[in-house]
């Protein structure tokens, strides 16, 4: 069995030996360096100084039987000087190697029989062990070809594990890749809900800035609610002032209605009396070109009295013409004012409604019926009013006007618009004077924005104090004006208004589907 075992170690490739140098026994490669500290076969020289050199495991033996022990015991207590020359037998002492002494040879006869029969037991015991170990290598061989069957079998089971290694890794590796790519595009997601929840954290910090600004205004609204408390019955006593001044509007607008059909009979009848002058003035060259007898020239005499009645009747008739229209033209200036004044103070009670304005600086304004408005400029030089807006929340209150159909010599040529400064209940809050800059945009209205050719006009707006009213002079037909003060109008009109020319209009879609639209932006 040591055998076998021994055969097997020997085949092993995994052990390792090395022999001793000094006794040849085998020794694990670790095991040699802890062996040689104690191997009892190595030299060392005689502790007794005597030159000779003895194995370990002979080192009593030795120092028994050394010949300086020997002179030492011999020799007497006193000792030579240190100074004394050395003895000479020591000097003469050579180097050697010291073996025991050998036994006697019976001890070695009876030892050596000792040894014969125990290798003869040990002999006839080998060979019993060798019979079993060759029964015991009969069996291992038998076992070693089941061993290799079952290495054969394994190798092939191997293989196929390995071929379902390859499989799995194979598809664990498009796992992986399919992974990573999920991994990424989670990844991508991630980016996402992080920028979506940076842009929710900022619209939540801009919603509570606003809510902070909003809670500032509400606090200012409250505080103009309690103004505002006390001027809901003022409002009152305005709308039954608004009803009346309709009512007042509607009875001018009866007593214009008749002053004007009584002017067009007016204007009928003398048209019927020039009619009748140039009948009489054809029959006198009538008369004029036939033969002169005595009746004849007393009828042209008389046709000639009744012509002139008929021409200082006609003086008459257009002189009171004059004065129906002067004051037809006062009536229609008159009632067109006190419009526009209901109109301001409409859009003025109704201001909080967004609709009709913006408190932003910045406001479009949407005029339809263009052809109507148009028309009735031109027959009533009609000012169109826009609603009421502001440059922001509590600042400068601001309205639009538009005369379709243009002023002074711009009359019947353009379109002139304006913008004017109106009181406020904030205003003693504003700084003055006020200076402002707008622009005033007429909007294009093509079917594709970026292709928009609008017309952009600037504006300069100053007024001095909130208690001091926007005057502007108006150009009208009135001949007792100097040049001089002609020339200064026109200038106050160019710096107070915007001009655009009414040709313009049909160049691109400024005028659509009947509607016009102005933007009007404040340069803050």
């Amino acid at each position: 069995m040591s055998l076998t075992k021994k055969g097997l170690d020997e085949g092993s490739p995994s052990v390792t030996q090395s022999a001793c140098y000094f006794c040849n026994d085998s020794f694990e490669k670790g095991c040699l360096q802890n062996h040689l500290k104690k191997c009892g076969s190595i030299l060392e020289q005689c502790p007794l100084r005597c030159g000779a050199w003895i194995q370990r495991k002979h080192r009593e033996t030795h120092v028994k039987d050394c010949p300086q022990m020997q002179k030492r015991t011999s020799k007497s207590s006193t000792y030579a000087r240190l100074s004394d020359p050395a003895p000479a037998d020591i000097i003469t002492v050579k180097k050697h190697t010291w073996k025991p002494e050998p036994p006697p040879l019976d001890d070695c006869v009876k030892y050596l029989e000792k040894e014969v029969a125990s290798m003869n037991s040990v002999l006839t015991e080998g060979f019993r062990h060798r019979d079993v170990q060759d029964t015991e290598l009969e069996t291992l061989r038998s076992k070693l070809v089941l061993v290799e069957e079952q290495c054969q079998h394994f190798l092939s089971t191997l293989m196929s594990l390995r071929a379902s290694v390859d499989d799995e890794a194979e598809r664990s590796a498009n796992w992986a890749a399919q992974f990573k790519h999920d991994l990424a595009n989670v990844q991508l997601a991630l980016q996402e809900l992080q920028s979506q929840q940076l842009t929710t954290a900022m619209r939540l910090e801009s919603t509570v800035s606003s809510l902070v600004h909003e809670q500032h205004e509400r606090e200012l609204l409250e505080q103009a609610l309690t103004q505002h408390d006390a001027r809901i019955r003022t409002v009152h006593k305005l709308e039954e002032v608004i009803s009346y001044i309709k009512e007042s509007v509607e009875e001018e607008r009866l007593v214009n209605a008749e002053s004007r059909a009584a002017l067009e009979q007016e204007l009928f009848e003398a048209k019927r009396s020039s009619e009748q002058l140039s009948q009489l003035a054809s029959l006198r060259v009538q008369l004029q070109n036939a033969t002169p007898e005595r009746p004849t020239i007393d009828r042209l005499a008389v046709l000639e009295v009744a012509t002139a009645d008929a021409r200082a009747e006609s003086e008459e008739q257009k002189a009171r013409v004059e004065n129906i229209s002067r004051d037809l033209r006062a009536l229609t200036k008159s009632y067109l004012k006190m419009r526009t004044e209901l109109i301001d103070f409409q859009s003025r009670v109704n201001f909080e409604n967004h609709e009709t304005g913006s408190d932003t600086g910045h406001f479009i304004w949407r005029i339809e019926n263009f052809t109507a408005r148009m028309k009735e400029s031109k027959e009533n030089d009609t000012v169109l009013s826009s609603p009421l807006f502001r440059t922001s929340k509590y600042g400068y209150t601001l309205k639009a006007e538009v005369q379709l159909n243009g002023i002074g010599k711009w009359k019947g040529r353009h379109i002139t618009c304006t913008v004017r400064l109106v009181n406020s209940m904030y205003d003693a809050l504003l700084e003055w004077p006020c200076d402002l800059g707008i622009n005033i945009v007429l909007k294009d209205q093509p079917n594709n924005r970026s292709q928009a050719m609008d017309i952009v006009k600037s504006l300069q707006i100053r007024r001095k104090s909130s208690s001091k009213r926007h005057d502007y002079d108006e150009v009208g037909d009135n001949k007792t004006r100097s040049n001089e003060q002609l020339d200064k109008s026109l200038l106050q009109l160019k710096r107070q208004y915007i001009f655009i020319p009414h040709t313009s209009l049909d160049k691109f879609e400024y005028i659509k589907n009947d509607v016009m639209f102005l933007e009007f932006i404040v340069n803050k």
